[in-house]
């Protein structure tokens, strides 16, 4: 495995002017009794997920707090890369054509990244699925510690042939999280795992605050106009994400908003023949339209840029087809951004039709939600500052801090 290393951090007194110092006063107090426990965190990837923005925050703020909190990454060709990813897909819902030749890849990297694992550690978190079966290869008497499985998917509607070749891994665990109650898998019951909802750091590139001039000249350089409105969606250019219906959201809207701009901005490439055809074709149509701005890699895109469409759109859109938490829509409302999405997964815990933004589910329900907060101020504005206000009391990385801290105290008692 690859140990990641974290750049120079944020520390938990940072947060006392977002939280208060009565919060940080009470994750000292929960991480006392935890100081010097060793806690390994595994994932599958260090850069654009939300398990690795959850991790790049969390791990620095847990070693602030006297814990030995450490993060490696599984070691991976592209063979087995392509495998994973269809292991996430399928798990997340889709249908993929899953081959024996398949389950062989999985078994043998995970196989190979157990062998790799190293250290004594008290405490193991794997994070997602996809490597559950790390506890099963791992060797017993090497790694003795509290293993947690804390997937970040929503597996309710998980492909049956691949959940049940997860299952029996799943269950030689001895804590599991989930994102939400709603996403357990198949024959599981809410009784055998704990529920951590994700969170948002503000202090984090994603979500610092940048100055208007700093917004106007980013703007500028990607060749978005900030003087007329935006509205945009930070998801995949998938089928799944429903780039297109965005796109048809957009065209209703500006119907009735001359001089509207849409910006898409890619949080994940394509990774196999289907999901490239449908990324081509949101090409192909942005194309055609010069107020369609398609940023269209992670790599044109990082934190800053996101943070400062973010800020400059009237509204940030989710026309997801898929569940899933879904958790950067936090991210727009922390910037006081309403928000229109789709009523999957974890939306709308974030989301408050009415209060905090809107939910609709056809092109059409989009784009009224749309013209309506472009066209009354005074609504965007309510809407804005409850969204913000919402998520200061729920998706902050001080609140996911809490509650994991009060899980490691009933894992810690079992050491």
């Amino acid at each position: 495995m690859h140990r990641t290393l974290i750049g120079k951090s944020k520390t938990l007194d940072d947060h006392v002017p977002i939280v208060g110092g009565d919060v940080v006063d009470e994750l000292r107090r929960l991480g006392k009794p935890l100081r010097n426990l060793k806690v390994l965190n595994i994932s599958v990837t260090a850069f654009g997920t939300g398990v690795a923005e959850l991790l790049r925050s969390s791990v620095p703020l847990f070693c602030d707090l006297g814990l030995k909190c450490h993060w490696e990454v599984t070691r991976a060709d592209e063979g087995f890369t392509y495998v994973n990813k269809e292991m996430y897909r399928a798990l997340a819902g889709a249908q993929v054509e899953w081959t024996d030749d398949m389950t062989g890849v999985w078994e043998r990297y995970t196989a190979m990244n157990a062998e790799l694992l190293r250290g004594n550690f008290d405490i193991i978190v794997v994070h997602d699925p996809q490597p559950a079966a790390l506890r099963s290869y791992a060797h017993k008497g090497r790694h003795r510690g509290q293993w947690v499985l804390h997937s970040h998917i929503d597996a309710a509607s998980a492909q049956d042939e691949v959940w049940m070749l997860l299952q029996p891994h799943i269950l030689e665990y001895d804590a599991l999280v989930f994102e939400d109650e709603s996403f357990l898998g198949k024959g599981m019951e809410k009784s055998a795992a704990s529920f951590i909802a994700p969170a948002i750091d503000p202090l984090g590139t994603r979500n610092m605050e940048i100055s208007d001039h700093a917004v106007d000249h980013l703007l500028n350089r990607l060749g978005i106009d900030p003087e007329r409105p935006v509205v945009a969606q930070i998801a995949p250019l998938s089928r799944e994400s429903n780039a297109l219906g965005a796109v048809q959201a957009y065209w209703y809207a500006r119907e009735e908003i001359p001089g509207l701009q849409l910006v898409l901005v890619a949080t994940a490439s394509p990774q196999d023949p289907i999901a490239f055809s449908y990324f081509e074709s949101v090409l192909k149509v942005a194309a055609e339209d010069p107020d369609i701005h398609v940023l269209p890699h992670p790599d044109h895109a990082g934190n800053v840029e996101v943070n400062v469409i973010q800020r400059a759109a009237k509204t940030v859109t989710q026309r997801a087809l898929q569940r899933g938490f879904g958790i950067w829509i936090s991210d727009a409302l922390w910037k006081r951004t309403p928000v229109v999405a789709a009523p999957m997964g974890g939306i709308p815990k974030q989301v408050i039709d009415g209060k905090t933004g809107f939910l609709a589910e056809s092109d059409e329900g989009f784009a009224e939600r749309i013209v309506d907060l472009i066209r009354d101020e005074e609504l965007a504005q309510r809407l804005g500052s409850a969204g913000r206000q919402h998520v200061a009391e729920n998706f902050l990385i001080c609140r996911y801090l809490r509650e994991y801290l009060q899980l490691l105290q009933k894992l810690s008692s079992n050491l």
